[in-house]
């Protein structure tokens, strides 16, 4: 199989270097290119058409929600994942209603940010701890669950929901709750369905909207 292709924006020659490094350790990812601005980014965007993009939000010549809008109107299978230093409510709800599928602080470990890449590919949202908290005060426009309806969840799943909005990954879920990451997976997908969500980030909004979480 082809290993998946990851866009790098970034415009400190330090930190994409250090993604550079994270992403190819992995042997199913390839980093197609690193962008400095946000015009190249842009541009490089279509010419490569990449799996994931890597994208701060502060770049020399504008803001890396630019590049999350035109990765979510993309007409093939892409995803935005953020990789900033910015890390206040209003950025991170800006992002995330911009398209982004997951958020990642550049001061948590930038070594796991190609096993962050595979959790989206895998159909996760990797989000720092420190993220959750801005995640749960988040109010998508999609959010219109009555509270009737999220009494559906099972308890599993809201316990699955509730580890899912403090930051943890599939695996690290399973392993807590003595199950697999794919039965995981299987009861994230109940969720999904049952909240009419297509994200962990729209699922984690729903819930805390409705006083689950």
């Amino acid at each position: 199989m082809m290993p998946h292709c990851v866009l790098i924006i970034e415009d400190r020659p330090d930190i994409a270097a250090r993604l550079k490094n994270a992403v190819a350790v992995h042997a199913n990812l390839v980093v197609g290119d690193v962008c400095w601005t946000l015009d190249h980014g842009l541009q490089r965007l279509f010419d490569l058409k990449p799996r994931v993009v890597l994208v701060d939000l502060g770049l020399p010549d504008g803001s890396g929600i630019e590049a999350i809008k035109a990765v979510a109107a993309a007409d093939w299978e892409v995803d935005a994942l953020v990789i900033s230093i910015f890390g206040d409510e209003a950025r991170v709800v800006e992002a995330i209603q911009a398209g982004a599928r997951g958020y990642i602080l550049k001061g948590g470990d930038l070594g796991q940010v190609g096993d962050d890449i595979q959790t989206l590919i895998d159909g996760g949202s990797p989000i720092s701890p420190a993220i959750a908290r801005h995640v749960l005060n988040l109010l998508s426009d999609h959010a219109g669950i009555a509270t009737s309806q999220m009494e559906m969840l099972t308890g599993r799943e809201t316990e699955i929901l509730r580890a899912i909005a403090r930051g943890y990954k599939r695996r690290e879920i399973g392993d807590q709750l003595g199950i697999s990451g794919g039965t995981v997976g299987n009861h994230i997908t109940q969720i999904y369905r049952k909240l009419k969500v297509s994200s962990n980030t729209e699922a984690v909004a729903q819930a805390a909207k409705n006083g689950m979480i």
